[in-house]
């Protein structure tokens, strides 16, 4: 990954992290790695635990942002979800996997989309 790629990935979690937090999320943990995986964000939300996918996309991209979660990264995140849960002693928690989208467009306005649940442990 480039300096520049690590730039606006660490802006985008900044950026992924207010927004949730003025939504309720309580952020537990950033940029979780196990072997397999990292997860960018995990937060309680309400009872559940949150394990958010941050994805920065201009408006000229072509692919839908869910699109581009593959099943192997999905795996990847499942795999590093079920690391957490279980060094954390956690396994008992309600938990799911949530997408956090922001869009930029030449204006630099953001604009967030929030997908809860957008997928299911593989």
């Amino acid at each position: 990954m480039s300096k520049e790629s690590y730039l606006i990935g660490k802006a985008g979690e900044d950026l992924a992290e207010s927004y949730l937090t003025g939504k309720g999320y309580i952020i537990i943990e950033r940029n979780f790695r196990s072997r397999r995986g990292e997860i960018d964000l995990i937060a309680f939300e309400k009872d559940a635990l949150a394990f958010v996918e941050v994805k920065n996309y201009s408006f000229r991209s072509y692919l839908s942002p869910l699109d581009s979660i593959s099943r192997t990264k999905k795996t990847c995140l499942t795999h590093a979800a079920k690391s957490f849960l279980i060094r954390k002693n956690m396994h008992h928690k309600a938990c799911r996997f949530d997408v956090l989208i922001i869009f930029s467009n030449n204006d630099s306005k953001k604009r967030f989309l929030l997908i809860k649940n957008a997928f299911q442990i593989q």
